[in-house]
């Protein structure tokens, strides 16, 4: 990006903040006016008038020089500093425009004061682009905003810098307890339907109550940015870490809580183009990962994907994907396998009512492991409400899967295969009004029941996990 558009986003960032002060909402002067006042005896108030006038006429030495006489007056007055700081920003000076939105922070007495005060330190870091300095300083601006409209204006801001920034960075984390950390079965007898088998699971592979952690961290680098395409390397880390219950460690006590952690971590390249203005936007990536499961490595894999976006209207959207994974299993080539999965699926906005959405989900892995060899179909619907109840904002999504292992064998080959049916209801919880820099707490509440001619693999699923994320 030029410095020129750069300077034209600091300009359009900082410009609003100087209707900050009641007392200098007079309009501008011209340069000649602006001379004048120069030479004049003025006090407080005036020279704050002055100074804010100099600025808007594009007299920057002079808005400089009386706010340089407000702080000979008085060295902690964050106006002066801020004029200060305005004035070189606008002057396309941004390491002086932070020193003195530094000092403007610091010597800040009102929300209002320091909210602005963030705001020319997260223009001026745009200025030189530093983007990624400037999200954490419109964030910074976020905790002091005074009310919602100044909430708003730093999140569009904030969205404009997001989108400018060739290196993103995203954190989740949640923690839950959960009735089945695990995924064991819901019963201690075992049974196949069509098989005269009959057996007593232990401990471990029944369901063990808990508490688990999910974590994940996503980066992102632009190598390529255009007004139709956008080329760039991704990261993704994950992790999950499980603490069992009093009541799970004595039903269990084999089992420890190490056993159950899990990690992944992959990098890759993304390739987006859109194809004209009211046609498709297609993506293509490719990634590597490596995953573990207690503690050693559980497998490696490479994986491609295409997806595609087709606007229908202005209301309604199109989705549909394919994707192709290898993995390598760490311990045996036989554990090896091949998946295809597919989604389609349609968004639609239905304006006051909210957003509605249905995706049509499946896929296919293959594996010399007849344990593993599976087809899967499935269904997603989710609804959003467009605005808030009360002080939460919700989202509903109900989904339903198939899961056919054609090959699968307890002993003996199970006949027919073993089916497994999953049900699974969610609902995200939003406190939008306990926001702090522009996150905010979600509660996420989910029950799955899956059911399954193999008893092993009937599980009941309830789960409360809270976390945080970004409103923007």
């Amino acid at each position: 990006m030029t410095r020129g558009l750069c300077l034209w986003l600091a300009l359009a960032l900082a410009a609003p903040s100087l209707r900050a002060e009641p007392e200098s909402s007079t309009a501008a002067v011209s340069a000649e006016a602006a001379s004048a006042l120069a030479g004049m005896t003025l006090g407080t108030t005036q020279l704050r008038i002055a100074a804010l006038q100099a600025v808007q006429a594009g007299q920057f030495g002079l808005a400089i020089e009386l706010g340089g006489l407000l702080l000979r007056a008085d060295p902690t007055d964050p106006y002066g500093h801020f004029v200060i700081a305005q004035a070189e920003l606008r002057g396309g000076n941004a390491a002086s425009a932070r020193r003195a939105a530094r000092q403007a922070l610091r010597y800040a007495r009102s929300d209002v004061q320091r909210h602005e005060a963030a705001r020319v330190m997260a223009a001026a870091y745009a200025l030189d682009e530093r983007y990624f300095l400037s999200q954490i300083w419109m964030r910074r601006a976020l905790i002091d905003a005074p009310d919602g409209a100044f909430e708003e204006r730093a999140g569009r801001e904030y969205r404009a810098m997001r989108g400018m920034a060739r290196f993103g960075l995203s954190l989740e984390l949640t923690v839950a307890p959960s009735s089945n950390v695990n995924g064991g079965a819901s019963e201690e007898i075992s049974t196949v339907d069509g098989l005269p088998l009959v057996g007593i699971l232990s401990p471990s592979a029944q369901a063990l109550s808990g508490t688990e952690a999910r974590g994940a961290i996503s980066l992102g680098y632009a190598l390529h940015r255009g007004p139709t395409s956008e080329t760039a390397l991704r990261g993704y880390a994950t992790a999950r870490r499980v603490w069992l219950s009093p009541e799970a460690q004595d039903k269990a006590p084999g089992v420890e809580n190490s056993d159950l952690a899990s990690s992944s971590l992959e990098v890759g390249i993304q390739h987006r183009r859109s194809l004209g203005e009211a046609g498709p936007v297609i993506s293509a990536s490719a990634t590597i990962g490596r995953s573990w499961y207690g503690g050693p490595r559980a497998y490696d894999y490479t994986r491609t994907a295409l997806g595609l976006v087709q606007p229908l209207g202005t209301s309604t959207a199109l989705s549909g994907g394919v994707s192709w994974q290898h993995q390598r299993d760490a311990d045996s080539a036989f554990n090896d396998v091949e998946t295809v999965g597919y989604q389609l699926g349609v968004i639609h906005d239905l304006g006051a009512p909210g957003t509605v959405s249905a995706f049509l989900i499946g896929g296919a892995a293959e594996s010399d492991n007849g344990q593993i060899t599976r087809d899967t179909r499935g269904l997603r619907l989710g609804y959003a409400p467009a605005d808030p109840v009360g002080p939460v904002r919700l989202a509903f999504e109900l989904s339903a899967f198939e899961h056919r292992f054609p090959d699968y064998r307890v002993l003996f080959p199970v006949p027919g295969g073993r089916e497994d049916r999953v049900r699974r209801a969610g609902v995200e919880v939003v406190f939008e009004r306990l926001d702090y820099a522009g996150f905010v707490p979600v509660l996420d509440l989910s029950a799955e029941r899956s059911e399954s001619n193999v008893s092993r693999f009937e599980t009941e699923t309830l789960a409360v996990s809270l976390g945080f994320k970004s409103r923007f």
